[in-house]
């Protein structure tokens, strides 16, 4: 099931891109930088930035390679 490796972390460009997708949800939530696009408010495109952060680490964490 496990691979044998003790510690889990994700690469480089992993972090890189949640990074800029936190970054993205700061500016959508806190700053209202972001305009509204297709009907969802900047504050809702930021909170799934959010989101989208938080899932890149753990596929990151989880999947080898990520």
């Amino acid at each position: 099931m496990f691979s044998g490796r003790t510690q889990r972390a994700p690469k480089l460009g992993t972090i890189l891109v949640a990074i800029i997708l936190v970054i993205v949800g700061v500016a959508g939530t806190f700053l209202h930088m972001i305009p509204a696009v297709a009907g969802y408010s900047g504050q809702t495109i930021g909170v799934i930035a959010y989101v989208a952060a938080v899932v890149v680490m753990l596929l990151g964490i989880f999947f080898r390679g990520l």
